[in-house]
C-alpha cells in the first residue's frame, strides 16, 4: 500500500471515531473556530501562548529532574532545539510547560473535534510539517500506534516498559501496539467516579458524607434502589443518572470481559443485552434523564437554578471532569454559582475509566533529546508529575505519587463540599480498572454506535430490545465492513 493510500485508510478509520474525539479535557475547551486552520503557539507567534512558553522556560529550575532523563537510541533526528507537540486542545500542555524542564516548547492545536480534527491530524502529518510528539485519546490511540508511519517506538527515546512499574496497567495496555511494542505513554489515569449533589443527598437521603453515599450506591442494584428513593422524594423530578452514555461508560468498564472484536475478526456484543434491559427499565422509571452528553442541557440538569434545575442527582464523571475549568465547574458549579461547593464525589457501583491522553512520538521527530525529556518528565518523573497533579488537579499516572498526595492531604477541591479531595476516591477507582485483553482500536466507534442505538430505543424510536441490538449491529457492520458481524 503506498503512502497516499495508507493516509486515506487511516483518515477513514479515524473518522469513524469522530464523536469520541473528546480527550481528557473539556470538549468545548479547544480554541476551535469556523475555519479548519491549525493554531500554532510559539514565543514569536502568539502573545498568550508565548506567555505559556516563557513560563516553561522560567520554571526550568523547578521543573523536571534532567539527571534521570533517558537517552535516545539514535534512530531519530536530534538537530532541532524546538520541541513541537501536536494536540487538539491545549489546556493540559500549557500546565505541563509550567512544570517540566522542556526548552523552547511549542504546540500546534488543531482546535477542533470530531471528524474535522481527525482529518486535520492526518493532513498535518502528510504535509511534512514539524511534529516531534503528539497527543492521542484513549478511543483512537491504537489507530495511530498500529501505523508505523505515524508512531515510532518509545524505545527510540530511550524509554521502555520497565520504567512504568508505578503506572496503572491499563495505560500501558493502551499504549502498546498489536505487536507488543510500547508506542504511547500516558501522564494521567482517567479513573471515574460518581459526582453527586451533596445538598440533595442530605435532603432526600439523609446522607452527609461521601462514605455514607457510597454505601447506598456500591453496586448497580443498590444504585437503582437509591434512585427510586431520590425520584420519589424529589416529587418525580430528579433522576439519579445524568445520561445513558454516562451509565454505559461506568457499566461497560466493570462488566465487559472480552474485546468487541476477537482474534478472528468476529464481533462479540459482550454485555450489551443486559445493559439494554437495565437502561430501558430505569430510563422509563425516570431514573436516567433523556439528555445527551456534550449538549448544553447536560450541564444545566445538574444545577440548582433555571428551567432544568435539579433534573439530575449526579454525573458519572472521570478524573478530568473534576479539575478546575472542566465539566463540574461549568455554569452554576463554578465559583459564585448556586451549586459551587455543593457536590460530593464517590466511586459508585464500579471502578471504571473514561478517556485519557497518551504522548506518542513521530518517526519524523527531529528533537529526540527534548522529546525524551518531556515524556520522561510527564510520565515517569515522580517529582514533576506531583507538581502537575497539584497545580492542574489532574490524577496522574503514578500510583506512588497519587498515594502520597492523598496521604499528605495536599489536594483540596473547592468545587466539592468541604473541599473534598477527589483523588482519594480515584485511588480506589483506578485500582479496579481491568483492561487487559479487552481494548481495541475501534472501541470508540463501537461504543458510540451502541449508545446511539440504546438512546433511540429508550426514546421510543425502536420498539424492542431485538430492534435495538439489530440497529447496533447494523451500525457496526456499516462502519467496520471488515469485521464479521452475525
Amino acid at each position: 500500500m503506498n503512502k497516499l493510500k495508507k493516509t486515506l485508510a487511516l483518515m477513514a478509520a479515524l473518522t469513524m471515531t469522530a464523536t469520541a474525539f473528546v480527550g481528557c479535557g473539556d470538549k468545548e475547551d479547544s480554541s476551535s473556530t469556523a475555519d479548519s486552520s491549525v493554531a500554532e503557539s510559539s514565543a514569536d507567534e502568539s502573545s498568550a501562548d508565548a506567555e505559556s512558553s516563557e513560563d516553561a522556560d522560567s520554571s526550568e529550575a523547578e521543573g523536571g529532574d534532567t539527571t534521570g532523563a533517558p537517552t535516545p537510541d539514535g534512530t531519530l533526528k536530534d538537530d532541532d532545539d524546538t520541541l513541537s507537540i501536536l494536540c487538539w486542545t491545549d489546556t493540559d500542555l500549557k500546565a505541563m510547560f509550567d512544570v517540566t524542564s522542556a526548552k523552547n516548547p511549542t504546540y500546534v492545536n488543531v482546535g477542533s473535534s470530531g471528524s474535522e480534527a481527525n482529518e486535520q491530524y492526518v493532513q498535518y502529518f502528510s504535509s511534512g510539517s514539524d511534529v516531534d510528539l503528539f497527543v492521542c485519546d484513549a478511543d483512537w490511540v491504537m489507530s495511530y500506534e498500529n501505523n508505523d508511519e505515524y508512531t515510532a517506538p518509545l524505545s527510540a527515546l530511550g524509554i521502555d516498559e520497565s520504567m512504568y512499574k508505578d503506572a496503572y496497567g491499563y495505560t500501558v495496555t493502551l499504549g502498546t501496539d498489536s505487536n507488543g511494542v510500547l508506542k504511547g505513554a500516558s501522564w494521567q489515569a482517567a479513573a471515574g467516579g460518581y459526582a453527586y449533589r451533596a445538598d440533595l443527598a442530605e435532603e432526600y437521603l439523609g446522607v452527609t458524607s461521601p462514605e455514607d453515599m457510597q454505601a447506598q450506591i456500591g453496586d448497580w442494584d443498590a444504585f437503582w434502589k437509591t434512585a427510586a428513593t431520590v425520584y420519589e422524594k424529589s416529587g418525580n423530578k430528579t433522576a439519579m443518572a445524568d445520561t445513558i452514555a454516562g451509565v454505559w461508560r461506568a457499566y461497560s468498564a466493570g462488566n465487559r470481559t472480552t474485546p468487541w472484536i476477537d482474534a478472528d475478526g468476529k464481533f462479540q456484543p459482550d454485555a450489551t443485552k443486559d445493559f439494554i434491559t437495565m437502561a430501558k427499565e430505569n430510563f422509563d422509571k425516570g431514573y436516567i434523564t433523556n439528555v445527551s452528553q456534550w449538549t448544553d442541557d447536560w450541564k444545566l440538569i445538574g444545577q440548582s437554578e433555571g428551567t432544568l434545575a435539579n433534573a439530575t442527582f449526579g454525573y458519572f464523571f472521570p478524573s478530568w471532569s473534576m479539575a478546575a475549568g472542566a465539566q463540574l465547574q461549568d455554569g452554576e458549579g463554578g465559583e459564585g454559582g448556586s451549586t459551587y461547593g455543593k457536590y460530593g464525589y464517590t466511586m459508585g457501583p464500579t471502578g471504571w475509566y473514561w478517556g485519557g491522553s497518551w504522548l506518542c512520538v513521530s518517526p519524523n521527530c527531529n528533537s529526540a533529546t527534548a522529546a525524551a525529556q518531556f515524556v520522561y518528565d510527564m510520565t515517569i518523573n515522580a517529582d514533576t508529575m506531583k507538581q502537575y497533579a497539584l497545580a492542574h488537579s489532574d490524577f496522574v499516572n503514578n500510583k506512588t505519587v497519587m498515594a502520597d498526595v492523598v496521604a499528605e492531604g495536599a489536594n483540596k477541591n473547592p468545587l466539592l463540599k468541604d473541599g473534598q479531595d477527589q483523588f482519594s476516591v480515584l485511588l480506589d477507582s483506578a485500582d479496579n480498572i481491568k483492561l487487559d485483553g479487552i481494548a481495541g482500536q475501534n472501541d470508540g466507534t463501537i461504543n458510540d454506535a451502541f449508545v446511539t442505538a440504546v438512546q433511540s430505543y429508550c426514546n421510543g424510536e425502536l420498539d424492542s430490545e431485538e430492534a435495538c441490538l439489530d440497529n447496533f449491529l447494523d451500525a457496526v457492520s456499516a462502519a467496520l465492513p471488515d469485521v464479521q458481524v452475525d
